[in-house]
């Protein structure tokens, strides 16, 4: 390029140096001036040195009393807590010791009274049988003791002095369970292993054998049992063995890690746990009646409640902190729940709170952390009831999830058997429906037909769809579907408030009455096969059988090794080598590492057109009436005409129009509308596209409307286009453009929209260079004819603030300069092709893409040009802050996404003033019209106002998934290089 083209494209920066030195020049001079009139102020109001001292003393004195004063405050609270907690692990110890106490002395009932008395009315035989080596486990259990025994004499002192709370009680059993070749307590093995055969034979001689019968009535008349049956007595072995977990479990839990003690309890709740789960082997169902049985005396439950169900057994219990709703101010309690094998029974403060029942429908719901006052949370759906809970931190969070869900798949597996077993053969499994409103986007907010649209997310067993949805569109359906189906319990939504729709706490209400609603609605069994739901909410027909197809898909076209996507890197590129990709190409190429990073997103959860896709044709060659015509744009301004069904998504028109326009890499791109305002907003791959288009058609009608689009001089045509939108490092990008030429034209485009829509900040020479390559992609020449195109590249305001002719005499001047620069570069390269020079294939010939890279090199030196730039208000709480901090921010500023970082862009040219990585970001929260950035940079969270909330967050968490992807895949931390 020539010599002024070069002064053309450097002009921008020559002016910001221009102002920085000005700046530069101004600071020590208001300094001077500032000098002389502190130094003023100072001298005319001498103050007496000694003055200050006395009054700084008295107040140094005060502050002191104030600190001594809290800190007593402050160390007597943690004296409080530190009491509290020494006297509850006192009882937890005198309750294991007491226990143990009780439960020796009933063996040795068993084994010295019981046993030696039956030996004159029993068999041999029958004695082994019932009694089995009950003498074995007595000695054992007598050792144990002792050593427990002589701890707890050093710890629990006389009744006048206070337990020594950091002695060691259970080192001694700690060191007998460590002894080699020691049997211990793996004597119950043989014990349970035997117990359903001993009770079997025991109720069988209770029934036929008289002698026996009076043998046991003996017994009570002597009150040997307690007034028991002996039944109860032989089935403590059993029962023992979990109980030392959930005593050690509780001990270990509320001693600290400064105790002796600790190492022992822990080794010994180890050991409990590991033979525990050795006899579940032998005798698990047994087992865990047992322990339900014992739940059911514990929490003084009617057995009858518990036990009336043969399949039911205890499986774990959990420590869960629970939001109780009808608390004042939504106050968090803690619980134990104890999970049997199909309901959770909530207990607090030993009273039982709730039972909650659990069937084939049932779920855990992952709620959103969207929230001001509670994150961590999610919510355990039963049989008409839920239980809310909020966990510590995201990974406990995961942990629980996992943990009811697991269960809840056990039961819903074992019922469809059950189900089975009942006779009908062909019973299909029903799984949950889950609806959970991820996300708000305001839509028309410079408008008089502003509404909020609901992004809800919709799966059935992990299969995945996102829907748009207004509120006005539930409260119809809320009217339709209550008449219809009167039995199905629908909840009530809240009240309709016009002027107050769009306020935050209005939207969050709403939220839930969706998300209620939906569920109830698809989760009833008589809804489900309503084809008019469905369809409304622009699902496909066969939604509730889509994990049935799912996985026959996966068995008929996948191995094991590809259902399981893996985690290492090794074998993780491997198996992204068999999806498709280019592992070679993932260090050099940007498309092929945009493209792996939503194959992995796809592989961790399938969404519904994955496995139900829908149609998407040329409509010249359709000859089906069903499908709706659509008008797509792309880049350079050339149309192509579509046919699609009511249900067809973004994703897929945009997959079929890159296809047709011979793009090979496109998920950098993106689908636009254009409104009746002029003003774009960049459409969700999950919207449905017909619907989106027949939204906006329908906003053009009206008084108030038409008198916008009159004031905004707009035609009120829907326009859907195409559009770069996902930014990767330049190295990156020229890769994929250097062998793609439709691409490169495409990017070119995409840059001169970005000038048209005033994202770069330009001046008159700029736009003319701008225009002047516009010409060359487009047209390869300039005429008067011609000419009037160039409002495509400089927007209107711009173009009026000079004559037509001056416009036309630069531009021209910049369209010859370019032509013979051009022409210089297209023979070289040419020469170069045929002496075969290296990297000579990708070196164009034609000038239409010799200017199409001249394009992105002049755009590069704008740093706008690589990120999605947003603009937002600053919040006023904010704005202070940053005051605090001594950082002067404008109310408006734009946000710059880019794959690097998150950049702060001054209101008046865009220039940045802050930039912050995306490591640095703890989260993001977005609510209708409110963004939030949790900063590690800052102390208080940075919050501003925009209707594009959602969208920046979605952005965000794409380029850090991204960025993630790199790590994971050791590909030499592409996204640090930079700019």
């Amino acid at each position: 390029m020539n010599q002024n083209s070069n002064q053309l494209l450097g002009q921008p920066k020559n002016q910001f140096k221009i102002v920085e030195s000005v700046y530069q020049q101004q600071q020590p001079q208001q300094q001077q001036q500032q000098q002389p009139r502190q130094q003023q102020s100072v001298s005319s109001k001498p103050v007496e040195e000694s003055h200050c001292i006395r009054v700084r003393s008295k107040e140094v004195k005060a502050v002191h009393r104030m600190m001594l004063w809290f800190s007593g405050k402050k160390q007597q609270k943690l004296y409080q807590k530190m009491k509290k907690k020494h006297r509850y692990r006192k009882n937890v110890i005198a309750e294991i010791i007491n226990t143990e106490r009780t439960y020796v002395n009933d063996l040795a009932i068993i084994c010295e009274k019981v046993k030696t008395s039956s030996l004159s009315i029993l068999s041999p035989n029958d004695v082994q049988t019932i009694f089995m080596n009950c003498d074995e486990i007595l000695a054992w259990n007598k050792e144990f003791l002792q050593e427990m025994e002589k701890g707890y004499s050093k710890y629990n002192l006389d009744k006048n002095q206070m337990p020594r709370p950091y002695q060691s009680v259970f080192y001694g059993n700690a060191q007998q369970l460590k002894t080699p070749d020691l049997v211990a307590f793996k004597c119950y093995y043989e014990y349970c292993s035997k117990f359903t055969k001993s009770n079997k034979h025991f109720e069988h001689l209770k029934a036929n054998d008289q002698k026996f019968k009076e043998f046991l009535t003996q017994l009570n008349k002597n009150n040997t049992l307690r007034g028991m049956d002996l039944g109860s007595f032989l089935v403590k072995p059993i029962q023992r063995l979990p109980k030392y977990i959930l005593l050690f479990k509780d001990l270990e839990k509320n001693t600290d890690e400064d105790y002796p003690d600790l190492p022992n309890i822990k080794e010994i709740h180890k050991y409990f746990k590991e033979v525990n789960e050795e006899n579940n082997k032998f005798m698990d169902i047994f087992m865990g009646r047992l322990q339900l049985q014992q739940l059911s005396e514990s929490l003084k439950i009617n057995q009858e409640e518990l036990l009336n169900e043969p399949q039911r057994i205890f499986k774990f219990e959990e420590k869960l902190t629970t939001i109780q709703p009808n608390a004042k101010h939504d106050e968090d309690c803690q619980v134990t729940v104890y999970a049997l094998s199909d309901m959770l029974v909530v207990v607090q403060d030993e009273k039982v709170q709730k039972k909650l029942k659990l069937d084939s429908l049932s779920f855990v719901k992952n709620q959103s952390d969207n929230n001001k006052y509670f994150s961590n949370l999610f919510q355990i759906v039963g049989v008409g009831d839920t239980i809310q809970c909020i966990a510590e931190t995201p990974a406990a969070k995961k942990k629980y999830i996992d943990l009811f869900e697991k269960l809840i798949q056990e039961n819903r597996e074992h019922e469809h058997e059950r189900e089975k077993e009942l006779g009908n053969q062909q019973i299909k499994m029903r799984y949950p429906v889950q609806v959970v409103v991820v996300g708000t986007e305001e839509r028309n907010f410079q408008s008089f037909t502003k509404h909020t649209q609901y992004i809800t997310e919709i799966s059935i067993n992990k299969v995945f769809q996102n829907i748009f949805i207004r509120y006005s569109e539930i409260e119809v359906m809320s009217i339709k579907y209550k008449q219809r189906y009167p039995r199905i319990e629908l909840p009530q939504l809240p009240d309709k408030n016009w002027l107050m729709s769009h306020k935050t706490k209005s939207i969050e209400a709403r939220k839930i009455a969706i998300e209620n609603f939906l569920q109830a609605l698809l989760q009833a069994k008589e809804s489900q096969s309503d084809p008019d739901i469905l369809n409304e909410l622009k699902l496909p027909k066969n939604f509730f059988d889509l994990p049935d197809l799912y996985q026959s898909i996966l068995k008929s076209n996948l191995t094991q090794k590809q259902q399981n996507f893996k985690r290492t890197t090794l074998e993780g590129k491997e198996e992204l080598r068999e999806k498709g990709i280019n592992i070679e190409k993932l260090k050099i190429s940007a498309g092929e590492i945009l493209k792996a990073v939503y194959i992995e997103q796809e592989t961790r959860k399938k969404s519904v057109v994955q496995i139900c896709p829908n149609k998407v044709i040329s409509y010249e060659n359709s000859k089906d009436p069903s499908l709706q015509k659509i008008i797509i744009t792309f880049p350079d301004g050339t149309e192509t005409a579509l046919g699609v069904t009511e249900q067809t998504r973004v994703r897929e028109v945009l997959e079929y129009v890159a296809k047709y326009n011979h793009l090979v890499y496109y998920k950098d791109f993106r689908l636009y509308l254009v409104d009746q305002l002029k003003k774009q907003r960049v459409l969700d791959d999950d919207e449905v596209l017909f619907k989106v288009i027949d939204d906006e058609r329908q906003n053009n009608h009206g008084i108030l409307n038409k008198l916008e689009q009159m004031l905004a001089k707009s035609n009120a045509e829907v326009l859907i286009k195409m559009k770069k939108y996902i930014y990767l490092p330049a190295k990156l990008e020229e890769s994929d453009y250097k062998e793609d030429p439709v691409r490169l034209i495409n990017l070119a485009f995409s840059i001169l929209d970005d000038v048209h829509d005033q994202k770069l900040q330009l001046g008159f020479k700029e736009y003319c260079l701008f225009a002047a390559l516009y010409f060359h992609m487009k047209h390869q020449r300039l005429d008067d004819k011609l000419f009037g195109e160039v409002r495509r590249v400089i927007p209107s305001e711009m173009f009026q603030s000079s004559t037509d002719k001056e416009w036309k005499d630069l531009v021209t001047q910049c369209f010859k300069a370019l032509d013979n620069e051009l022409s210089t570069i297209s023979k070289k390269n040419e020469n170069d092709q045929i002496q075969k020079k290296p990297n000579s294939q990708y070196k164009h010939t034609d000038k239409k893409y010799l200017a199409a890279g001249v394009t992105l090199n002049a755009a590069r030196t704008f740093v706008q040009s690589i990120m999605a730039i947003f603009q937002v208000q600053v919040y006023e709480g904010t704005q202070k802050y940053f005051k605090n901090l001594g950082l002067e921010v404008h109310p408006t500023i734009y946000l710059g996404l880019s794959i690097h970082k998150i950049h702060f862009l001054n209101p008046q040219r865009k220039e940045q003033f802050r930039e912050i990585d995306y490591s640095r970001v703890n989260g993001v929260k977005s609510y209708p019209s409110q963004i939030i950035f949790d900063l590690q940079i800052f102390k208080e969270p940075i919050r501003f106002d925009t209707y594009q909330s959602y969208e920046i967050k979605s952005l965000v968490e794409q380029y850090q998934a991204i960025q993630k992807f790199d790590e994971e895949y050791e590909l030499g931390h592409q996204f640090n290089i930079k700019h």
